[in-house]
């Protein structure tokens, strides 16, 4: 049960850092590309805003959520060696080597679904 729990904490870990990183590619790559946006939420227009347009305060609270979004991202490379060190197991166990791969799997599947997702929300 531990070692489940371990390598679903990499996988849920996986979400959370690799989405974002999928679908904002997929957003970054249609914004080079000149593609129109047709969604009318205003979070979504936001996102795709260039740097330069945001005043002096807009983008000192940009790059202070980058900084923010840099440590949810590399904490959540640890989640499964915390989540294993809370539940009495040894941080080299294998079930964190698995959580591991589960988390890099999440990667794959957000990197190949993260245009298809950006359509879907955008266009």
């Amino acid at each position: 049960m531990r070692d489940i729990l371990i390598v679903l904490s990499g996988f849920i870990a996986g979400i959370v850092a690799w989405f974002p990183c999928g679908i904002g590619l997929a957003a970054h790559r249609y914004n080079l590309g000149g593609a129109k946006i047709k969604n009318t939420n205003r979070w979504v227009l936001l996102t795709m805003r260039t740097f330069g347009s945001f005043s002096v305060v807009g983008r000192i609270i940009y790059v202070l959520i980058m900084l923010v979004w840099l440590c949810v991202f590399f904490g959540s490379m640890l989640v499964p060696m915390l989540v294993a060190k809370i539940l009495g197991m040894p941080e080299a166990s294998e079930s964190v080597g698995y959580a591991i791969y589960a988390n890099f799997f999440v990667a794959a599947v957000a990197f190949i679904a993260g245009p298809a997702l950006w359509r879907k929300v955008a266009l």
